[in-house]
């Protein structure tokens, strides 16, 4: 009897740290979205690559002209510095700009707020960060379309967009250490990822499978 109750023990613990680990990298995307909507640029500079995400960023910024256009206005209304003047001399566009001025610990709040401003008076649509966190984050989840693990330390997250449902956002974590961080960001059409992979489930990666 004991050893079948230890075994069971056993069991239920297993059971509930395969959970704990398979939601660990979806509490960490939630908690760094928090942590850009409250201007926490201490959580921001740690959970996330900055040259992983710029990079990846960059190359999927034009997939969507009107995400494309607000880059590149935003970049406009950046005051550049020295090294940015002699950039944009020998070609730099102005989605260089926007990339360095808004993807830092500073800069995503910014974006953040800039994109607020912009649905609200551009588009008529009202903020929805001012609700309570129980309603944020059942919008958060509702925009949630695939959430893959490439591998025991690597998770696609794609969502949909807030107010655009033809845009998709995919983000790529990574644990690293203890803590998962951002290392990759992409702008996707639906349905546009270049080469869909089968979701491996975590009960294979647990087993080694």
């Amino acid at each position: 009897m004991r050893r079948t109750l230890l075994a069971l023990a056993t069991l239920c613990l297993v059971i509930v740290t395969g959970l704990a680990f398979a939601a660990s990298p979806f509490v960490a995307a939630w908690s760094l979205r928090e942590a850009v909507r409250t201007a926490d640029s201490g959580t921001i500079a740690r959970k996330v690559d900055f040259d992983g995400v710029r990079l990846s960023l960059r190359q999927s910024l034009g997939v969507h002209a009107e995400l494309y256009g607000f880059a590149v206005e935003a970049g406009r209304q950046v005051r550049p510095t020295l090294w940015q003047r002699v950039k944009s001399a020998l070609g730099a566009s102005m989605i260089d700009r926007f990339i360095e001025t808004y993807i830092s610990p500073d800069g995503l709040p910014k974006l953040y707020r800039a994109k607020i401003a912009w649905n609200e008076k551009v588009r008529g649509r009202p903020a929805l960060d001012t609700l309570p966190w129980r309603e944020r984050l059942s919008a958060y989840l509702e925009r949630l379309k695939r959430a893959e693990f490439l591998s025991l330390t690597r998770v696609e997250i794609e969502m949909a967009d807030e107010h655009q449902p033809d845009r998709h956002f995919v983000s790529l974590m990574e644990l690293q250490g203890i803590e998962w961080r951002l290392v990759a960001l992409r702008v996707v059409k639906p349905g546009g990822m270049a080469t869909p992979r089968p979701a491996a489930s975590v009960g294979r990666l647990l087993a080694g499978s």
